[in-house]
């Protein structure tokens, strides 16, 4: 008797699911996640208001999202990490292998340099700055974002600052540094001057990785942490 409800009740289901939009509902599944052809049905992105979310709240958000197809090729999202009264945000490009792995932000050799350019303007992850990117998600093969990810997931970049107000901002790359200042220019073009984000200071730098491969950016990488140690009164 049991199997012959249970029975009935999945088609009830399954006419419900195609009634809203030919969806057929997942059972034994945590989330609850519509899917067709075994791929999650794409939301809006955000799903509630996240003006109203702590920064835990917001890291769970973007652990369950999938607002785009980056959902359902990582292996972690990356929200983010540091401080939560931080001096300085650092907002980089999006994750990579190691960062998929983990799903932390900047592991790796480019993370433990990027330590050590904290670490000479007296600045550190765990204690005034916080770590995020513009991507929450790996892109297959580290490929540049696309717009459609990039509108999905920016809501989460723009909830952490307004909940984190940093001092200031450091974009890592040219890919950072275009989305924050909203100049398609180069990287060189973008370091001439400090720019503004909702009133909040940004100094475009290079990411560690391009550092690691050309040692010649050093130097214009250390006239930038010490510009951004000017404008926090580090320096």
């Amino acid at each position: 008797m049991n199997s012959i409800l249970s029975k009935y009740r999945d088609i009830l289901d399954n006419f419900e699911d195609l009634e809203a939009g030919g969806y057929r509902r997942e059972h034994g599944t945590e989330t609850g996640v519509l899917r067709l052809s075994g791929r999650a049905k794409p939301e809006e992105a955000p799903v509630q208001d996240l003006s109203s979310c702590s920064l835990e709240e917001l890291a769970g958000l973007i652990r369950r999202c999938s607002a785009c197809p980056l959902g359902s090729l990582r292996k972690n999202a990356v929200p983010g990490e540091g401080s939560s009264k931080p001096e300085v945000m650092l907002i980089g490009e999006a994750p990579g292998g190691q960062e998929d792995e983990s799903g932390k932000t900047f592991v790796g050799a480019a993370g433990k340099y990027l330590d050590k350019w904290l670490d000479a303007v007296h600045l550190s992850r765990d204690r005034n700055v916080f770590i995020a990117n513009v991507i929450k998600c790996r892109p297959p093969g580290n490929r540049d974002p696309e717009e459609s990810e990039m509108k999905s997931c920016f809501p989460y970049l723009l909830a952490q600052i307004e909940l984190l107000k940093p001092r200031a901002i450091l974009c890592l790359g040219r890919f950072a540094g275009r989305k924050i200042t909203g100049m398609e220019t180069s990287l060189r073009n973008m370091r001439e001057k400090v720019h503004s984000f909702k009133d909040i200071p940004v100094i475009v730098t290079y990411h560690p990785s391009a550092v690691l491969r050309n040692p010649e950016l050093r130097r214009p990488v250390w006239d930038d942490l010490r510009r951004l140690s000017g404008l926090i009164g580090q320096g």
